[in-house]
């Protein structure tokens, strides 16, 4: 059972970091909760019935905790009044060597940082769609159940997300 535990942490590590990232853009707390997300899994291993993927419930559960950490620090931040700090640095670290494989450096292009930016502010619940859709190619129904909505719902969101996209980034597509 041990050893089938860490297989599933070594398969699974860096999409659900990878994931966390995304959402959070910063490289310590996506650590954090990616630990926190795999002792929430051993946790409740027993639980899983084997419904659905074992990346998808993996992804809900980093979702489920990424939420609820975000949900802190806007209440902290909101309770504390203190300036919202951009975090424009750390949204556009990359969580690995940026120098180590090409694609990386494709994505910190001035393009990539822009797209990324734009994918950051977008709402949560819009965001969230687009990274586990877009970056992480989940399917719509995977998307929808680790998001726990209908795959009309996500469809809706990811639309609107694309549309938001679209609008913020205009000025950086030639027509």
């Amino acid at each position: 059972m041990h050893d089938d535990f860490e297989r599933l942490v070594s398969q699974n590590y860096e999409r659900i970091y990878g994931v966390i990232w995304r959402l959070v853009g910063d490289c310590q707390e996506a650590e954090d909760l990616t630990q926190d997300t795999f002792v929430n899994a051993y946790r409740a291993r027993d639980g899983f019935r084997g419904d659905s993927h074992v990346y998808t419930w993996l992804y809900r559960i980093a979702v489920n905790l990424t939420k609820n950490r975000l949900e802190q620090l806007t209440r902290r931040r909101a309770e504390l009044l203190l300036p919202g700090d951009d975090g424009e640095e750390a949204w556009l670290a990359s969580p690995e060597d940026a120098d180590s494989l090409p694609e990386r450096q494709v994505e910190n292009s001035e393009l990539g940082e822009v797209v990324a930016q734009a994918v950051l502010q977008l709402p949560a619940k819009y965001r969230e769609v687009v990274i586990l859709r877009e970056y992480e190619q989940l399917s719509y129904e995977d998307v929808a159940e680790v998001l726990g909505y209908s795959v009309p719902t996500i469809k809706s969101r990811l639309f609107r997300a694309r549309g938001m996209l679209r609008r913020r980034l205009a000025r950086y597509v030639e027509l």
